[in-house]
């Protein structure tokens, strides 16, 4: 499997989309955010900080551009888009689907597999391609987030320890890595690269996690427990905090947890990945490669 990776990772290197989608990755977060400060200097409103400064702020990321300073480096992270639904996770979800239908439409897993007996050490580098791809744009998006905040200045109201930072960059990761497999997952038993693209585009917009609330709210009408599986879904779970300090609560907007927000976005996403990574082998096991 690892040589089959490594060839895998040979050809992504040297192609065209691997760093397409890797300074797009720079763009949406770096780029976005001297874009926000840029605009939040020209046009931002005027309003008075907690130390009764007037500044400039830009609500929307909660820049504020005059006095440059963010609450912190982990809600700084957030607004950028890791982890969740957004551009940022649509463009890797595509790359990682353009990647795994280029042996299909090449003809080339045809060949590859030919003799064998088990297309299980196929299937699971196919699988594990997309999380490293995921892996590798999120540390660069964070990396050039940092570098960009250090290179403009920005200061930060709260510091958190590197144990807290790391496991908030930990959780964003995984995160991502779920929403990019779960749409793997589909584009391989679909087998299709324009419904993967489709899928991508939807759950990158936030708009299949949209439509599970829709569908687990009309459930909950006639099954009143179906209405606790909506906390579990990927999207929400991603919601449920927006810097390391609301890893610890316990309670998200008067709903009750029962446990900390880390202990259930480590359950929720390391969940989602393994029934993505379980379905996608369970079909692909002996099913016909043409």
């Amino acid at each position: 499997m690892f040589n089959l990776l490594r060839s895998d990772l040979y050809r992504l290197v040297h192609g065209r989309k691997f760093w397409v989608v890797t300074v797009l990755s720079v763009l949406l977060t770096a780029g976005l955010l001297v874009t926000l400060m840029l605009l939040g200097t020209v046009s931002g409103a005027s309003q008075t900080d907690t130390d009764g400064v007037s500044v400039t702020a830009n609500v929307t990321a909660g820049l504020m551009a005059s006095a440059r300073t963010m609450e912190s480096h982990t809600a700084i992270l957030s607004s950028s888009g890791l982890g969740g639904s957004s551009i940022l996770s649509m463009f890797i979800a595509v790359l990682a689907v353009l990647t795994v239908m280029d042996d299909w439409d090449a003809g080339f897993v045809k060949n590859l597999i030919a003799g064998r007996h088990s297309r299980m050490t196929y299937v699971a580098s196919r699988l594990l391609m997309p999380t490293l791809l995921t892996v590798w744009n999120v540390v660069v998006a964070i990396a050039s987030l940092e570098l960009t905040c250090l290179v403009l200045g920005i200061r930060f109201r709260h510091t958190e320890s590197i144990g807290a930072y790391l496991g908030f960059c930990g959780l964003k990761t995984l995160g991502m890595v779920a929403f990019v497999l779960i749409v793997v997952a589909l584009t391989m038993i679909a087998r299709s690269k324009a419904f993967g693209i489709a899928a991508a585009v939807l759950v990158g917009a936030g708009i299949m996690g949209s439509l599970m609330n829709i569908i687990l709210s009309v459930i909950a009408v006639y099954l009143p427990w179906a209405a606790q599986l909506a906390q579990w879904l990927p999207s929400n779970t991603a919601k449920l905090y927006t810097d390391s300090a609301g890893l610890l609560a316990t309670t998200v907007g008067g709903t009750s947890l029962g446990m900390p927000v880390w202990a259930h976005a480590l359950i929720c996403f390391a969940g989602w990945i393994i029934l993505s990574v379980g379905v996608a082998l369970l079909v692909n096991r002996r099913r016909d490669v043409c």
